[in-house]
């Protein structure tokens, strides 16, 4: 069910590029994927000549996937210094965590409400590909993909494109922090809640536990980066 069907680095399948997609998009891809799950932390460099060479590949498709990660706000690149994984404050991810209580909370809202048992069905499945995947470097995709399936019903694709925005632009420092057990032992106890309330379609109640559920994980966020900073 999980979209990434490559190794994190791997471009190649049974010794072939997969021919669906660019070599620039399989290249921004896997790069993706490495700087989700915290392989390439924030603030990395990543040289285009060291990209060039781990790919197979010239530097014509590595400047392109990095434009494209460029664009989705997970690197940065300057001029005369070469591109860089995007680091945020802990001001930034605040606002970040602020943001995602706003447009998720207004999502549930207007999704619980109208669920389907199809719906519900696929959140159901989407939180046990979670749980399945919860320790292996997939997890966050699992998660990302239970809150889609959560939002969808509302049929809002512009708020969902922005709730996806800032799922990514934090995801890399899930990764970094959030590798302790208990931690996503918590978090699916909260999947279970959400889907208790959206099961007796309590928009409410969905609300309140979601909201506490983006509240307390970019707090936990917020006061890893702070510590960062100060040591």
């Amino acid at each position: 069910m999980l979209p990434y069907l490559l190794e994190s680095g791997n471009l190649k399948a049974g010794g072939h590029l997969l021919k669906s997609q660019s070599t620039a998009d399989l290249i921004a891809r896997s790069l993706r994927l490495d700087i989700s799950i915290g392989v390439f932390r924030p603030g990395t460099a990543l040289r285009q000549e060291m990209l060039a060479e781990r790919f197979e590949v010239s530097r014509i498709p590595v400047r392109e996937a990095l434009r494209q990660l460029e664009s989705d706000g997970l690197v940065e690149v300057f001029p005369n210094r070469g591109a860089f994984v995007v680091k945020l404050s802990p001001g930034e991810l605040q606002e970040i965590s602020d943001l995602r209580i706003l447009i998720e909370g207004d999502l549930i809202l207007r999704s619980v409400p109208v669920l389907t048992q199809s719906d519900l069905t696929v959140i159901r499945s989407t939180a046990a590909e979670a749980k399945r995947a919860l320790d292996t470097p997939f997890w966050i995709e699992a998660d990302r993909i239970f809150h889609q399936a959560l939002y969808a019903p509302a049929r809002r694709e512009r708020q969902l494109a922005l709730f996806l925005s800032l799922r990514i632009a934090v995801e890399r420092y899930d990764a970094i922090y959030r590798r302790l057990p208990e931690q996503k032992r918590r978090w699916l106890k909260d999947h279970n809640e959400i889907i208790e309330a959206c099961t007796e379609h309590n928009h409410e109640k969905a609300h309140r536990c979601l909201i506490e559920h983006i509240r307390s994980a970019g707090d936990f966020l917020v006061r890893c980066a702070e510590t960062d900073e100060a040591s």
